[in-house]
């Protein structure tokens, strides 16, 4: 499935009361996609990014703050596919599925934010290649990561017309 046909339905309101969430520590090779994706997807105008980094709970302050009608995480994952496979992750399996090291577990998370604030939330997972020390991500979780780049900045004009 490509990166297109894997978002396009998760946003079928478009991009304006959604917050996307990054997740993930660039030291450690592909788990940094999170904010490598926060970094670039902050340049376009018109899609709302904050990294929470290694620290999900972060997302309790930005939920607050944004107060949007959606949130969507983006993390790296291992769900068995190969490296650079996008795809949406239920809650029920983030236990299982999340590869950052993340101090309270998302799947928590996400059913605190649900509740606490009638935002619904879910995530985005990226099948890693490599969690191992290094800051670069491999080519083929860049290569997705990109094509979700250009996914943003197509739909943030869209919404602009």
């Amino acid at each position: 499935m490509s990166v297109a046909e894997t978002l396009d339905p998760l946003f079928p309101n478009g991009l304006s009361n959604t917050l996307l969430i990054s997740l993930g520590n660039s030291l450690r090779k592909d788990d940094g996609v999170g904010p490598y994706l926060a970094m670039q997807l902050a340049k376009i105008s018109g899609v709302k990014i904050e990294n929470a980094g290694d620290r999900p709970e972060r997302s309790i302050d930005f939920a607050e703050s944004h107060r949007p009608e959606q949130i969507v995480f983006l993390d790296a994952a291992d769900f068995g596919c190969k490296p650079g496979t996008l795809r949406q992750i239920e809650t029920s399996e983030l236990v299982e599925r999340s590869l950052s090291s993340h101090r309270l577990p998302l799947s928590a998370l996400i059913d605190w934010i649900e509740a606490e604030y009638s935002i619904c939330c879910f995530c985005l997972g990226i099948q890693a290649g490599s969690m191992q020390l290094g800051e670069e991500l491999t080519p083929e979780v860049t290569q997705t990561a990109e094509h979700m780049i250009r996914w943003f900045k197509y739909a943030a004009r869209k919404e602009v017309k």
